[in-house]
């Protein structure tokens, strides 16, 4: 890599590599390996061929009769022996076996090992180590200088470096092994490696496509190296690419022909502008990737390339892992410090070793001097960084403190109006100077009487309602009619100042609007006749994309915003389909598609927007660090953590998401009324009872019994779906809760944070055995029955063990955990008797509810978290550390202990006593109980009811931007400034 061509050519290699390696993930490709795998090789066999036509221009060595005197010139000593006619189709089929190897790998990525890749080099240096292979020689030096006398013996020891085999293994261990040790040490996500997913098998076809890949590289090292021109070199690369794209093509359509159990894995889900912007980016990366490396073959064996490339991914992954020592993303310092040492110590033996000048422009000498710069730069952080291991005060027991400071400053900013003139003053000040809405003197009074705590914080609801006020009145009654055909949707109707609704008597739902129907009737006489669609289904219905809610939300800024659209604009804007959705199979939504829409719903620039993420494997801490930073693996932000478009990992990790809908969500913006939604969907929220809460009353009774009498334990019983998904079954939520506290294997660890000696305000954050953890810690928790699919499925007890349900779980358990419902094509039965414990059950019990939930409910901004309940992430990694804060961490009593004495828990070598804090979970069952019992009862949810009809009623009014109400100038009565029609 002497000449400046050559240097060009070698940058130009790292560059591409580089740029592949940070943007496949963030490109949609990954979602679609195949088609993507075999349209990137077509694409860099285009435009290597194209290269092939521009040879006289490319940097880098020429070919063997590209110079005058053409095959008279020395072989340099590098050179390979002469390929066998054979090797080129045995180069493509090992890359067409490579690609499959890849796909199946992928497909249970969750059992692979991290860092497998690191050991290429090693493949490389045992075949330039077999016997028959050149002997190595160092720089060439004339007989005058090997008698010259003065030599020393560092000029004795640099000889060896350049010459020994030792040497160069030596450095190539020391770059292997760290960038293995840089790359392997990512906590692992709580999706699913099944007991019956085959993981050997698994880590079998990782090492055996790593031998592949070696065979790969030196295969195209010695075809490539006696091409006769740099044209039919640059011809030969792109033949193999195209043929390699081809017969991968062919393969597996051969094997879904003959093989029909061959899983499709990936379907096909079309071609869109980006896709094709991806595809020939890919493609001209990989291009000019191996275009590049090409060109350098005469000069260097495949050893130079392999090893620079490990280098310098292995250390920008060390110096990574390195920044982060300190805190509970790594807490494996000695590991990150010691890849990063690996690293420098074996490249500046290397490019000695090697006999290699330049690394991408930089002069060995001067990249020797970086080395040593990085080491000393990497103990100073590895120093410094260790130093702020230790935290003094728990950071659940900061987040309780601070939360009830929080609740105080909520319920002054929501309950600031002591009589009706301020509460409409407030109303102006909060809403952007719009007066309220019409009856709004009778809202009050009907909050007032029913002594309800919250008056002035509604944002939920006009935060719902806003974007409507964008469409016209006419349009939205149009798509009310429209809507309501739809399935799964009721309609509430209030004519005359009565409310009813659109099912029979004999619906499975009449139960549900009969309630619904019958809290509207309390203040329905205040009420403008109107119609209003009920979703009856757990899902959320409506995904709008971003772009038109927030084209609508501006409109609805503009004063007198309904006076100025015209009819046209109307219909332009507010557009819906003239007919109703098709429910054919033909319209029915598939998961991608799903998941696809849903994405949209997040604003350009995020994370889910750009790309579903694909790494199930490791945990994505960029997906936790918006609602977990300064918090370690605790939640800080728990309205953030419900956010799913910085989640981009959520959608393999939660059932709604991979979950087909029964009907096609609605795009438009038209109004839809649900009980639940996430946080980017624009439904409106409503206190909507569910059918099992109506059905089955008396298991959702609170429970008021003494909090000291009860068990201990975190408990949570729950039914499996009916049918099974194999994406349920690894990434469920439900499923991951059950795998995780039920978990024995002996490789499996989990974070916690542990007191390091007696005082327990010093602790550290540390890797567990999560087999340990869940032995020490009082879980109550599994599966009260199983999927039959499940149970088939299985080859152990991880999903097939059931446990009864408690005759009444919050009488006789401490705390109690609710996750959302399972989302599936075939719900459980439920029966009275495994009915699951609700969270405003809990909330409303002496007990502490743990909750992970994604979806926003009426109530949700009345709660505090770490006062009310105890908010855990959706990926469940911080359970046990959450659990162990409140019952502490013990060993456990020996049989022979009649006082039911017990040391501390032996932990990681160590015992380890951590005490219990049930006077704080005691404090917080109680005040949750008794903030349900004033801000979260029936009555509260009449007035959030009124209040969301109160200003819908006005929305849906032609007048609407002359309808409000002011005070009287002359006294404190009211008037009404236009009453509003019918």
């Amino acid at each position: 890599m002497a000449t400046g061509g050559s240097q060009l050519s070698a940058f130009c290699a790292v560059a591409s590599f580089l740029w592949l390696g940070h943007s496949i993930e963030s490109h949609q490709l990954i979602e679609q390996p195949r088609v993507s795998s075999i349209l990137v090789l077509l694409t860099a066999g285009a435009f290597s061929y194209l290269a092939s036509h521009f040879w006289q221009w490319l940097p880098g060595s020429n070919g063997r009769f590209d110079d005058e005197g053409g095959s008279l010139r020395p072989a340099p000593t590098s050179l390979p022996k002469r390929p066998r006619r054979y090797f080129l189709p045995v180069l493509i089929a090992a890359i067409i076996f490579r690609l499959e190897l890849f796909h199946r790998v992928t497909a249970d990525l969750q059992c692979s090992s991290p860092g497998v890749e690191a050991f290429l080099p090693l493949v490389i240096l045992f075949y330039e180590l077999l016997p028959g292979r050149r002997a190595r020689v160092g720089p060439a030096r004339d007989a005058e200088e090997e008698d010259d006398m003065g030599r020393t013996t560092w000029d004795d020891i640099g000889d060896w470096v350049a010459e020994s085999k030792q040497s160069l293994t030596i450095s190539i261990v020391f770059i292997s092994l760290g960038a293995y040790l840089a790359s392997s040490q990512d906590m692992r996500s709580s999706y699913i490696c099944t007991s019956f997913d085959n993981s050997t098998l698994v880590r079998s076809l990782q090492w055996l496509g790593l031998l592949l890949d070696g065979v790969i590289v030196i295969l195209l090292w010695r075809v490539l190296a006696w091409a006769r021109t740099n044209k039919s070199r640059l011809i030969s690369v792109s033949v193999v690419f195209v043929a390699s794209a081809v017969g991968s093509g062919l393969l597996y359509t051969s094997l879904r022909m003959f093989l029909p159990s061959v899983p499709l894995s990936h379907h096909f889900k079309g071609i869109d502008a980006l896709f094709v912007f991806d595809v020939v980016t890919d493609g001209f990366a990989v291009a000019v990737l191996f275009v590049s490396a090409s060109l350098l073959t005469t000069e260097k064996t495949p050893l130079s390339l392999v090893g620079i490339f490990t280098f310098i991914s292995g250390l920008v992954v060390g110096w990574g892992k390195l920044k982060l020592t300190g805190g509970a993303e790594n807490t494996m310092h000695g590991v990150a410090y010691l890849a990063v040492l690996l690293m420098s110590l074996g490249t500046s033996i290397f490019v000695y070793a090697n006999n290699i000048q330049r690394v991408v422009l930089i002069h060995r000498s001067i990249l020797v001097a970086l080395m040593f710069i990085s080491l000393i730069a990497a103990t100073i952080v590895a120093v410094s960084n260790n130093r702020n291991d230790y935290l003094f005060e728990h950071p659940i027991e900061t987040m309780i403190f601070k939360a009830r400071t929080n609740a105080d400053r909520y319920l002054t900013h929501a309950a600031a109006s002591n009589s009706l003139p301020v509460a409409v003053n407030e109303y102006k000040a909060r809403y952007g100077g719009r007066d309220p809405p019409p009856k709004f003197d009778e809202w009050y009074k009907f909050t007032v009487d029913n002594k309800s705590p919250i008056i002035d914080d509604f944002d939920q609801v006009v935060h719902d309602i806003r974007p409507f006020w964008g469409i016209s009145p006419s349009k939205i009654k149009e798509d009310i009619q429209r809507v309501a055909k739809e399935p799964g949707i009721a309609l509430l109707r209030v004519a005359n100042g009565t409310a009813s609704h659109s099912l029979s008597k004999d619906s499975e739902h009449a139960m549900v609007m009969d309630e619904l129907a019958k809290m509207v009737n309390k203040f329905a006489q205040h009420l403008p006749d109107m119609e209003l669609p009920i979703n009856l289904d757990e899902r959320p219905r409506v995904l709008t994309p971003w772009e038109d809610v927030r084209r609508f939300t501006e409109k609805a800024k503009q004063k007198g915003f309904g006076k100025l659209l015209s009819k046209r604009e109307d219909e332009e804007e507010g557009k819906a389909p003239s007919q109703p959705l098709d429910l054919s199979s033909s319209a029915t939504t598939s998961v991608r598609t799903f998941q696809e829409m849903t994405a949209l719903t997040c604003p350009p620039g995020t994370a889910t927007r750009a790309g579903i993420h694909w790494d199930v494997r490791d945990f994505c801490l960029s997906c936790v660090r918006p609602h977990s930073a300064g918090t370690g693996i605790f939640l800080h932000d728990f309205a953030a953590s419900q956010s799913i478009c910085h989640q981009s990992d959520l959608f393999h990790l939660h059932s709604f998401f991979f979950t087909p809908p029964s009907v096609p969500p609605l795009r438009d913006l038209v109004p839809v009324f649900s009980r639940s939604k996430l946080s980017s969907y624009s439904d409106i929220l409503l206190p909507i009872p569910t059918l099992d809460e109506v059905l089955h009353k008396a298991n959702t009774q609170p429970d008021t019994s003494d909090f000291d009498l009860k068990t201990p334990a975190l408990y949570w019983r729950g039914a499996q779906a009916e049918q099974v998904s194999d994406e349920m079954l690894h990434g469920g939520q439900q499923e991951r809760l059950v795998h995780l506290v039920s978990d024995n294997s002996s490789t499996s660890t989990t974070l916690m944070l542990i007191p390091q000696n007696e005082v327990r305000s010093r602790a550290a954050y540390e890797r567990v055995s999560t087999s340990l953890l869940n032995f020490l810690l009082p879980f109550d928790i599994g599966f009260s029955s199983v999927s039959p699919t499940t149970a088939a499925a299985a080859s152990s007890s991880e999903f097939t063990t059931t446990r009864p349900p408690r005759s009444n779980p919050l009488s006789s358990n401490q705390y109690i955990l609710t996750l959302d419902p399972p989302f599936s094509s075939t719900p459980p039965s439920m029966s009275p008797s495994n009915y699951p414990t609700t969270f405003l059950a809990a909330l409303k019990s002496t007990n502490v509810p743990f909750t992970s939930t994604l979806f926003t409910h009426w109530y949700s901004s009345r709660l505090q978290p770490y006062l009310h309940f105890i908010p855990l992430d959706i990926r469940l990694h911080s359970l046990h550390a959450t659990l162990a804060y409140f019952v502490g961490l013990k060993g456990k009593a020996s049989a022979s202990d009649r006082l039911g004495n017990t040391k501390g828990a032996m932990i990681n070598g160590r015992e380890v006593r951590q005490k219990s804090r049930t006077d704080e979970a005691k404090y917080i069952a109680e005040q949750g109980m008794k903030w349900a019992e004033k801000a979260v009862r029936r009555e509260d949810e009449e007035v959030y009811l009124f209040r969301v009809l109160v200003e819908w009623g006005r929305v849906v009014q032609e007048e609407r931007d002359d309808l409000k109400f002011v005070m009287a100038e002359t006294s404190k009565e009211t008037k009404q400034t236009k009453e509003m029609k019918g």
